[in-house]
Protein backbone atom coordinates (compact mmCIF):
# COMPACT_ATOMS: atom_id res chain seq x y z
CA UNK A 1 0.00 0.00 0.00
CA UNK A 2 1.04 3.42 -0.39
CA UNK A 3 3.01 5.69 2.47
CA UNK A 4 1.90 8.73 3.42
CA UNK A 5 5.43 11.01 4.03
CA UNK A 6 3.35 14.40 4.56
CA UNK A 7 -0.01 14.74 6.07
CA UNK A 8 -2.20 14.38 3.24
CA UNK A 9 0.12 13.08 0.43
CA UNK A 10 0.36 9.99 -0.39
CA UNK A 11 3.13 8.28 -2.47
CA UNK A 12 3.54 5.46 -4.76
CA UNK A 13 4.31 2.11 -3.53
CA UNK A 14 6.53 1.61 -5.62
CA UNK A 15 8.65 3.55 -8.84
CA UNK A 16 8.98 1.72 -12.53
CA UNK A 17 11.97 3.50 -14.02
CA UNK A 18 12.79 3.29 -17.27
CA UNK A 19 17.16 2.94 -18.12
CA UNK A 20 18.11 4.38 -21.13
CA UNK A 21 17.69 8.11 -21.23
CA UNK A 22 15.39 8.37 -18.03
CA UNK A 23 17.91 6.40 -15.38
CA UNK A 24 20.92 7.02 -17.12
CA UNK A 25 22.43 8.89 -20.10
CA UNK A 26 23.42 5.37 -22.48
CA UNK A 27 21.66 6.53 -25.68
CA UNK A 28 25.31 7.38 -27.02
CA UNK A 29 26.02 3.76 -26.86
CA UNK A 30 23.19 2.64 -28.63
CA UNK A 31 23.50 5.00 -31.18
CA UNK A 32 26.79 3.99 -31.40
CA UNK A 33 25.32 0.17 -32.07
CA UNK A 34 22.91 1.47 -34.60
CA UNK A 35 25.43 3.55 -36.82
CA UNK A 36 27.71 0.63 -36.61
CA UNK A 37 24.97 -1.63 -38.17
CA UNK A 38 24.01 0.25 -40.47
CA UNK A 39 27.25 0.92 -41.59
CA UNK A 40 27.58 -2.82 -41.63
CA UNK A 41 25.08 -3.22 -44.00
CA UNK A 42 26.12 -0.87 -46.67
CA UNK A 43 23.63 1.83 -45.32
CA UNK A 44 25.55 4.88 -44.74
CA UNK A 45 25.62 7.36 -42.10
CA UNK A 46 22.93 7.71 -39.56
CA UNK A 47 20.61 11.05 -39.23
CA UNK A 48 19.63 12.08 -35.78
CA UNK A 49 15.85 11.99 -36.65
CA UNK A 50 16.58 8.34 -37.46
CA UNK A 51 18.29 7.69 -33.91
CA UNK A 52 15.80 9.74 -32.43
CA UNK A 53 13.03 7.31 -34.07
CA UNK A 54 14.37 4.71 -32.44
CA UNK A 55 14.49 5.72 -28.85
CA UNK A 56 12.30 3.69 -26.72
CA UNK A 57 11.74 0.53 -29.29
CA UNK A 58 13.06 -2.74 -28.91
CA UNK A 59 16.13 -4.03 -30.03
CA UNK A 60 13.69 -6.34 -32.75
CA UNK A 61 12.15 -3.35 -34.07
CA UNK A 62 15.34 -1.09 -34.44
CA UNK A 63 16.48 -3.66 -36.15
CA UNK A 64 13.78 -4.13 -38.71
CA UNK A 65 13.65 -0.32 -39.06
CA UNK A 66 17.58 0.01 -39.81
CA UNK A 67 17.46 -3.18 -42.18
CA UNK A 68 14.87 -0.99 -44.22
CA UNK A 69 16.88 2.33 -43.82
CA UNK A 70 19.44 0.38 -45.67
CA UNK A 71 17.26 -1.40 -47.92
CA UNK A 72 18.52 -4.61 -46.57
CA UNK A 73 16.43 -7.86 -46.78
CA UNK A 74 16.47 -11.71 -45.57
CA UNK A 75 18.22 -10.82 -42.18
CA UNK A 76 17.44 -12.60 -38.84
CA UNK A 77 15.95 -9.28 -37.00
CA UNK A 78 16.59 -11.49 -33.78
CA UNK A 79 19.49 -12.38 -34.93
CA UNK A 80 21.01 -8.33 -35.45
CA UNK A 81 18.70 -7.63 -32.06
CA UNK A 82 21.12 -9.66 -29.84
CA UNK A 83 23.91 -8.23 -31.88
CA UNK A 84 23.12 -4.40 -31.15
CA UNK A 85 22.57 -5.31 -27.49
CA UNK A 86 26.44 -6.65 -27.42
CA UNK A 87 28.13 -3.73 -29.53
CA UNK A 88 25.83 -1.39 -26.67
CA UNK A 89 27.36 -3.19 -24.43
CA UNK A 90 30.63 -2.90 -25.47
CA UNK A 91 30.85 0.85 -25.98
CA UNK A 92 29.58 1.14 -22.01
CA UNK A 93 32.16 -1.12 -20.61
CA UNK A 94 34.35 1.00 -22.67
CA UNK A 95 33.40 4.75 -22.12
CA UNK A 96 30.96 3.78 -19.06
CA UNK A 97 27.67 5.78 -18.35
CA UNK A 98 26.05 8.80 -16.75
CA UNK A 99 23.13 9.21 -14.36
CA UNK A 100 20.58 11.40 -16.08
CA UNK A 101 20.25 14.51 -14.48
CA UNK A 102 19.13 14.24 -10.31
CA UNK A 103 18.53 10.33 -11.22
CA UNK A 104 20.90 9.26 -9.00
CA UNK A 105 19.89 11.22 -6.04
CA UNK A 106 16.14 10.43 -6.16
CA UNK A 107 16.31 7.15 -6.85
CA UNK A 108 18.52 7.02 -3.44
CA UNK A 109 15.55 9.12 -1.70
CA UNK A 110 12.70 6.92 -2.93
CA UNK A 111 14.43 4.04 -1.64
CA UNK A 112 15.58 5.64 1.67
CA UNK A 113 11.59 6.53 2.26
CA UNK A 114 11.00 2.81 1.47
CA UNK A 115 9.75 2.88 -1.67
CA UNK A 116 10.24 -0.23 -4.11
CA UNK A 117 11.61 0.49 -7.11
CA UNK A 118 11.80 -1.78 -10.10
CA UNK A 119 13.93 -1.14 -13.50
CA UNK A 120 11.91 -1.95 -17.02
CA UNK A 121 14.08 -1.55 -19.98
CA UNK A 122 13.67 -2.12 -23.59
CA UNK A 123 17.18 -2.82 -23.03
CA UNK A 124 18.26 -6.33 -22.44
CA UNK A 125 19.20 -7.59 -18.87
CA UNK A 126 23.13 -8.09 -19.71
CA UNK A 127 22.78 -4.65 -20.24
CA UNK A 128 20.68 -3.82 -16.95
CA UNK A 129 22.90 -5.73 -15.07
CA UNK A 130 26.51 -4.22 -16.00
CA UNK A 131 25.21 -1.22 -14.99
CA UNK A 132 23.32 -2.03 -12.24
CA UNK A 133 26.14 -4.22 -10.47
CA UNK A 134 27.86 -0.42 -10.02
CA UNK A 135 25.05 0.66 -7.95
CA UNK A 136 24.19 0.47 -4.05
CA UNK A 137 22.76 -3.13 -3.37
CA UNK A 138 19.16 -3.31 -3.32
CA UNK A 139 18.47 -0.26 -5.45
CA UNK A 140 16.22 -1.96 -7.71
CA UNK A 141 14.43 -5.38 -6.44
CA UNK A 142 12.86 -6.27 -9.93
CA UNK A 143 14.21 -6.03 -13.37
CA UNK A 144 12.52 -6.88 -16.63
CA UNK A 145 14.70 -6.51 -19.62
CA UNK A 146 13.53 -6.39 -23.36
CA UNK A 147 14.54 -9.79 -23.66
CA UNK A 148 12.27 -11.34 -20.87
CA UNK A 149 9.51 -10.28 -22.32
CA UNK A 150 7.52 -11.57 -26.12
CA UNK A 151 6.15 -8.07 -26.34
CA UNK A 152 8.43 -4.83 -25.83
CA UNK A 153 7.68 -1.15 -25.72
CA UNK A 154 5.14 0.20 -26.56
CA UNK A 155 3.04 -2.84 -25.84
CA UNK A 156 2.00 -3.09 -21.72
CA UNK A 157 3.63 -6.29 -20.86
CA UNK A 158 7.15 -5.15 -19.66
CA UNK A 159 5.33 -2.88 -17.19
CA UNK A 160 2.44 -5.60 -16.41
CA UNK A 161 5.57 -8.38 -15.80
CA UNK A 162 7.29 -5.61 -13.17
CA UNK A 163 4.05 -4.88 -11.11
CA UNK A 164 3.21 -8.71 -11.62
CA UNK A 165 6.68 -9.53 -10.05
CA UNK A 166 6.58 -7.01 -7.41
CA UNK A 167 3.05 -8.34 -6.26
CA UNK A 168 1.54 -4.76 -6.90
CA UNK A 169 -1.72 -3.54 -8.21
CA UNK A 170 -0.67 -1.34 -10.82
CA UNK A 171 -2.52 1.54 -9.49
CA UNK A 172 0.32 1.51 -6.92
CA UNK A 173 2.77 2.11 -8.81
CA UNK A 174 4.21 5.05 -10.65
CA UNK A 175 6.19 5.03 -13.77
CA UNK A 176 9.14 7.14 -14.94
CA UNK A 177 9.73 7.88 -18.57
CA UNK A 178 11.45 9.22 -21.62
CA UNK A 179 10.40 8.51 -24.78
CA UNK A 180 7.04 7.85 -26.78
CA UNK A 181 6.82 4.09 -26.70
CA UNK A 182 7.96 4.34 -23.10
CA UNK A 183 4.93 6.47 -22.06
CA UNK A 184 2.83 4.37 -24.26
CA UNK A 185 3.67 1.44 -22.55
CA UNK A 186 3.49 2.45 -19.08
CA UNK A 187 0.07 3.91 -19.92
CA UNK A 188 -1.46 0.89 -21.91
CA UNK A 189 -0.85 -1.10 -18.60
CA UNK A 190 -2.46 1.51 -16.66
CA UNK A 191 0.09 3.24 -14.86
CA UNK A 192 0.19 6.54 -14.09
CA UNK A 193 3.06 8.51 -15.67
CA UNK A 194 5.77 11.23 -15.02
CA UNK A 195 8.07 11.64 -18.17
CA UNK A 196 11.15 13.42 -18.05
CA UNK A 197 11.76 14.12 -22.52
CA UNK A 198 15.02 13.56 -23.61
CA UNK A 199 15.75 12.61 -27.18
CA UNK A 200 11.76 13.05 -27.99
CA UNK A 201 9.05 15.10 -27.95
CA UNK A 202 6.42 14.17 -25.14
CA UNK A 203 3.16 16.05 -24.55
CA UNK A 204 1.04 15.83 -20.99
CA UNK A 205 -2.11 13.50 -21.50
CA UNK A 206 -4.89 12.04 -19.20
CA UNK A 207 -2.65 9.93 -16.98
CA UNK A 208 0.45 11.41 -17.69
CA UNK A 209 2.49 14.14 -16.61
CA UNK A 210 5.82 15.91 -17.72
CA UNK A 211 8.99 17.24 -15.43
CA UNK A 212 11.55 19.14 -16.93
CA UNK A 213 14.19 17.23 -14.72
CA UNK A 214 14.60 14.27 -11.87
CA UNK A 215 17.04 16.98 -9.95
CA UNK A 216 15.18 18.43 -7.17
CA UNK A 217 12.41 16.55 -7.53
CA UNK A 218 10.83 15.72 -4.18
CA UNK A 219 8.54 12.82 -2.84
CA UNK A 220 6.06 15.14 -2.03
CA UNK A 221 5.87 16.46 -5.42
CA UNK A 222 5.81 13.23 -6.91
CA UNK A 223 3.42 11.85 -4.78
CA UNK A 224 0.71 14.63 -5.53
CA UNK A 225 1.16 14.19 -9.56
CA UNK A 226 0.36 10.46 -8.21
CA UNK A 227 -2.83 10.97 -6.81
CA UNK A 228 -3.98 13.38 -9.18
CA UNK A 229 -2.91 10.62 -12.59
CA UNK A 230 -4.21 8.27 -10.70
CA UNK A 231 -7.29 9.27 -10.02
CA UNK A 232 -7.81 10.90 -13.54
Amino acid sequence: MPAELVPGVDVPAALLWDFDGTLVDSEKSWHAAEARLMRTWGGGTMTPVQHHALVGNSLRDSALAIMGWSGVTGEDPDHWAAVLNDWALEDMVEVGVDYRPGAREFLATARAAGIRCALVSASWTQVLEHVVDTMPAGSFEVIVGGDQVTHGKPDPEPYLLAAQRLGLAVRDCLALEDSLPGTASAENAGLATIAVPFEQVIVPATRRRLVPTLEGLTLAEVGALWQELRDA
